[in-house]
């Protein structure tokens, strides 16, 4: 997992600059990596550690002593994407003069990206996650124009959506058992199409269920049914 930490700083001489490498002294190479890491915002997993000097104690501790230096370098990112991210992310916390910590991995070829705020985390959620959506849409065409092409990006604040996406799975199996032992369809509640995706995803491999989305507009149903011989409802490309 990556992270950036950027703290709200006034004036104009705060420094925006992201460092890729620097060179770090200290008694140990332990102290002089914890310098490194400062400097570059880092986790020890982000970077790699050359060592330069690896220092002496001397003798008595006193006579020839001599720190430790090493160079620290920010592993390349392969994609970029937190970078941009990171960029759109700042901009917005500069308008709403908070601070903000930004987590980052990747996910079945994707990246996930979750913004941790100063208290307004709410604020860029809204309801029923609302603001969070248009955000991620917005952020997703800012970041696959820059790269030159679409790329595969959540964008979460908070952990709202993980936690969400959490509890739609565990809905959709409930309404998967409801549906099989009345026989009936369940139909569940209005979503958008990744939290849809996320229940067919969630019911694909339970026997004796299809699911198939009904509705119109952007905030549709996805309905779970007890499956039938020949059954044609089955939509989960449909989402």
């Amino acid at each position: 997992m990556g992270m950036f930490e950027r703290d709200k700083t006034k004036g104009k001489n705060r420094e925006d600059i992201r460092l890729d490498s620097v060179e770090t002294a200290g008694k140990t190479v332990e102290k002089a990596l914890e310098k490194g890491l400062e400097a570059l915002r880092a986790h020890i997993d982000e970077v790699e550690i050359k060592i330069l000097d690896p220092g002496q104690k001397g003798f008595l501790g006193i006579f020839g002593t001599r720190d430790a230096k090493i160079r620290v370098t920010r592993k390349k990112s392969g994609s970029g994407v937190e970078e941009i991210v990171d960029d759109i992310t700042r901009a917005i916390m500069e308008c709403l003069d908070v601070n903000y910590r930004l987590f980052s991995e990747e996910q079945d070829g994707a990246v996930y990206v979750n913004v941790e705020t100063a208290g307004v985390d709410g604020l860029l959620i809204g309801r029923k996650g609302d603001t969070l959506t248009s955000l991620q849409h917005l952020v997703g065409r800012i970041v696959s124009k820059k790269m030159g092409g679409y790329q595969r990006l959540t964008l979460d604040v908070g952990g709202y959506l993980r936690n969400r996406h959490e509890i739609l799975k565990q809905k959709a199996v409930k309404a998967a058992e409801k549906a099989k032992k009345s026989n009936h369809d369940v139909t569940l509640e209005p979503m958008y199409a990744s939290e849809r995706r996320v229940v067919h995803l969630a019911l694909s491999g339970l026997d004796g269920i299809t699911t198939y989305t009904i509705g119109n507009g952007e905030l549709r149903k996805v309905c779970i049914s007890p499956a039938k011989p020949d059954d044609g409802r089955r939509q989960q490309g449909n989402r």
